[in-house]
């Protein structure tokens, strides 16, 4: 049998989050996201995220700390995630979760969607090869 997977990018999953919390649902829709065997989250850190949605972020990653495997894609070092979500203290404590058994894989390179766009002179290259 097949293992269960969900997709989803950040702001779809925390809209969905943040209108379960308003109709006091929260809780059976955060069990519903710690089921899955695989969960991952794409696009995390392009937008900043306000008190309310960094907490039900956290709130997720801790329900599903060690029930399953979470795969999120950022092109935030993990550095700019106090910044992202606007409370340093909660960034490293999802961090602290998320990180704890993690195989983390950086990949460094000029966007892809953007490639023929600065082939062709239209858009320049963005530069990801910073400090950090």
């Amino acid at each position: 049998m097949g293992q269960s997977v969900y997709f989803t990018s950040l702001s779809r999953l925390l809209q969905d989050l943040k209108r379960a919390y308003e109709e006091n649902r929260f809780d059976k829709r955060l069990s519903i996201h710690i089921r899955p065997r695989l969960f991952i989250i794409d696009e995390v850190g392009y937008l900043p995220l306000d008190r309310l949605e960094a907490t039900l972020l956290f709130q997720l990653i801790s329900g599903r700390y060690e029930k399953g495997s979470i795969i999120i894609t950022s092109y935030k070092s993990f550095g700019e995630w106090g910044e992202v979500m606007g409370d340093p203290i909660l960034a490293t404590a999802l961090l602290d979760r998320l990180l704890h058994h993690a195989q983390v894989i950086n990949i460094r390179g000029n966007s892809y969607r953007l490639k023929d766009r600065i082939k062709a002179g239209i858009y320049g290259a963005p530069n990801l090869h910073s400090s950090d």
